[in-house]
């Protein structure tokens, strides 16, 4: 959007806090009988939720690929 990605760790964080932050809405409107926020509260949790999940895999996906190019250039250049 600004030309710049947004850090996976950062992702992760505000993900969770939001996850976290729309679960405890939607346990609050459900002790309100207020349905239609428990089902909004509740849809937001669960996408804020997978997002997190979704941000973790990146960074661990990212880290094997680190791993994997520095094992690689190793191989390649043994002397280093």
């Amino acid at each position: 959007m600004f030309g710049r990605r947004v850090p996976p760790h950062i992702v992760f964080g505000s993900s969770v806090a939001l996850a976290v932050l729309c679960a405890v809405g939607a346990f609050f409107a459900l002790q309100a009988q207020a349905w239609v926020w428990v089902a909004l509260a509740g849809v937001l949790a669960v996408w804020f939720a997978v997002d997190a999940v979704r941000s973790f895999g990146w960074t661990q996906n990212k880290k094997a690929l680190d791993a994997e190019k520095a094992a690689r250039a190793a191989q390649n250049h043994p002397n280093r």
